[in-house]
């Protein structure tokens, strides 16, 4: 498997030891299978302070945009990974979730999904694809309908491509979407990647074949010049983006330089 695949193992891990709390601000019953012992490795090869607090915390923010706009009635998840959204989530009778990924890492997930017995809960589309490549035409071909407003959902995906790669990406879906469509993720922040706080993690993951390539302190102006609309951004710790995870109150104003950082935003198109 691709080594930027093999991250989804280490988030579906993390997900996994959130479900274990008995405060746990989501439950992914699936996680633990999923990850296997190769998941959780890496979780603990990559644990930095704030790291699984962070994807837990991505996890409901994106579960709760979700719970909002799927009534759009189409919902594409871009590298969904090993995301068993389909499985844990209420979805509004007709909805259509179409997973875009690589097709080996889909095959094998869809294996281990039957295995576990899970039972999807909306109308689910694997759509084994390049996000590099023509992967419109392969989400086409699989129903998604180009005329009908969609909520995108772009997750733990931009900083493993190089800036020109991940801004192509984001134009595109605002190229080939109807007015009225929803984009939602995460972005990294361009302090993440030179602050000597993230130096020993970016090692890691640079030497594990999947560093991180993309940050951008200005994400308003970054959504913006590829077409879309920002409404509402976060950096974990804010009021809507906590959950009580957070193991920084308050978090540090954004202009404060030095520091890693995320972003969480919902933009309309």
């Amino acid at each position: 498997m691709h080594a930027v695949s093999a991250t989804a193992r280490w988030t579906a891990a993390a997900r996994a030891k959130e479900s274990r709390r008995e405060d746990a601000i989501f439950t992914d019953r699936l996680a633990e299978e999923l990850a296997g012992e190769e998941g959780a490795t890496l979780f603990a090869r990559y644990d930095n302070p704030g790291v699984g607090e962070f994807i837990a915390i991505r996890t409901r923010y994106l579960d709760d945009v979700i719970s909002v706009r799927s009534g759009l009635g189409q919902v594409v998840l871009l590298a969904a990974g090993l995301d068993t959204r389909s499985v844990r989530l209420p979805w509004p009778p007709e909805t259509v979730l179409y997973e875009i990924d690589q097709a080996d890492l889909l095959e094998e997930k869809d294996k281990r999904l039957a295995e576990l017995g899970a039972q999807h809960r909306c109308a689910r589309r694997a759509v084994g694809a390049d996000l590099t490549g023509d992967w419109p035409q392969a989400l086409r071909e699989a129903g998604w309908d180009p005329a009908a407003p969609t909520l995108w959902v772009v997750e733990g995906l931009l900083f493993y491509m190089p800036e020109p790669d991940a801004r192509r990406l984001v134009e595109r879906v605002a190229e080939i979407t109807a007015s009225g469509s929803v984009l939602a993720g995460d972005l990294l922040s361009h302090q993440s990647m030179i602050s000597e706080f993230s130096r020993e993690g970016l090692r890691r993951l640079t030497e594990d074949g999947c560093p991180w390539l993309f940050g951008t302190d200005e994400p308003e102006e970054f959504l913006s010049g590829c077409g879309w609309r920002v409404t509402e951004l976060k950096t974990p710790g804010e009021e809507g983006a906590s959950y009580g995870r957070w193991p920084w109150d308050p978090p540090l104003p954004r202009d404060v330089m030095g520091f890693p950082r995320n972003f969480l935003f919902i933009a309309d198109h």
